[in-house]
């Protein structure tokens, strides 16, 4: 009898210690993630130690939708379950952009110069051509249309216009289909036919700048498979009204 009191008042002891630990850990709880879209850091800082959770910036971005100063993107998205004391992995729209060294893309291809300029978070801008005897090759690099040289710093997110060669022998172009794209998608659709985006235009579903980002081409001028000269414009017209998209 002495034996079996033992053994239930020790089993007796050790669930009520694991059952404390429990309590005083919070095992096995867990909290569903908020949304800190649109918060300042502060914000989200205050709002997450409300739930025990943990705020931690790993990267911000110049362009891209969003007010400046506030969370853009997270992981753990929202109301994924999470146990306590997890960090919340953010990125912030900045208020000023990176400066970084621009880069040499003088004697790339235009193939070349474009995948490193999306590379070094930079855009590309106007192209314009000048008599040579390599065609598509980077004659000289422009920042609003002053040359400049490589090591001077410069805004990520800046749009780079390149001067490249063209021979006598070159040959024509034809104007891309470009329904449906964002206008980013659009310019970099362009350049990959050597032509430029000329005026972008906006109907009344676009009203921020926000919106502006996420609108699409519904019609553009020349129509896709036109003849067209290296250099040409297109001029495009966004909305955000996919009805408004031509059909395929």
């Amino acid at each position: 009898m002495h034996y079996g009191a033992a053994i239930l008042l020790i089993i007796i002891i050790l669930s009520g210690v694991f059952f404390a630990l429990n309590i005083s850990t919070h095992h096995g709880e867990t909290l569903s993630v908020p949304d800190f879209s649109g918060m300042t850091v502060k914000q989200a800082t205050k709002t997450a130690e409300a739930k025990n959770l943990r705020i931690e910036v790993i990267d911000s971005v110049y362009n891209g939708p969003g007010r400046r100063g506030t969370i853009i993107d997270q992981n753990p998205p929202p109301d994924i379950k999470v146990k306590e004391n997890r960090r919340i992995f953010v990125t912030i729209k900045s208020v000023l952009p990176k400066i970084i060294k621009m880069p040499n893309f003088v004697h790339a291809t235009l193939v070349q110069a474009k995948a490193d300029i999306e590379t070094y978070g930079l855009r590309i801008g106007e192209l314009t051509y000048e008599p040579s005897i390599f065609d598509n090759v980077v004659l000289k690099q422009k920042y609003k249309h002053v040359e400049i040289k490589p090591g001077t710093d410069i805004p990520q997110g800046a749009e780079i216009e390149l001067v490249l060669g063209k021979s006598q022998d070159m040959g024509n172009t034809v104007t891309p289909d470009l329904y449906g794209l964002t206008l980013e998608e659009a310019e970099l659709e362009a350049a990959d036919f050597m032509l430029n985006i000329g005026t972008a235009l906006y109907d009344e579903s676009v009203k921020t700048h926000d919106d502006s980002v996420y609108a699409k081409v519904i019609r553009q001028r020349p129509e896709p498979g036109i003849v067209f000269q290296p250099g040409e414009e297109i001029d495009l017209w966004l909305s955000l009204k996919s009805d408004s998209i031509k059909s395929e």
